[in-house]
């Protein structure tokens, strides 16, 4: 009786744990390359990645809530909201700018990243090669 009870805790743990994990934290909705040479022949870029506006749930106040759901429901961030989330999509423009100059060998040497712009759900990465 102990070991199916166990087994059944142990199953129920492994099912919380696995579904907070299931929904994406955001989703990229769209990545542009712009890239030009300057009047000194100073090749500049542009990399611009945008994650698409997610719904915040509402609670409605009629209906009851356990307090797991409440703390569900307290516990989710949103992208606007977080700076951990936009840290994230900036590390993942640059890795996509990485391998988006080496398709394009538009840097033959090195680059460098002068600026990061930030506008409500996208980032855009400036940059020079050297």
């Amino acid at each position: 009786m102990y070991k199916s009870i166990t087994v059944a805790l142990f199953y129920c743990a492994l099912t919380a744990c696995s579904s907070s994990y299931d929904e994406p934290e955001y989703e990229v909705q769209s990545q542009q390359f712009y890239g030009k040479t300057t009047e000194q022949g100073q090749k500049i870029f542009a990399y611009v990645i945008t994650v698409k506006a997610s719904r915040r749930e509402m609670l409605d106040p009629d209906e009851p809530i356990t307090r797991r759901e409440f703390e569900r429901y307290a516990e989710k961030e949103y992208f606007e909201e977080s700076r951990v989330l936009k840290l994230q999509l900036e590390d993942q423009g640059a890795a996509a700018l990485k391998k988006e100059l080496d398709e394009r060998q538009y840097c033959p040497g090195d680059y460098e990243i002068t600026q990061v712009l930030w506008r409500d759900l996208s980032v855009q990465l400036r940059g020079e090669c050297l």
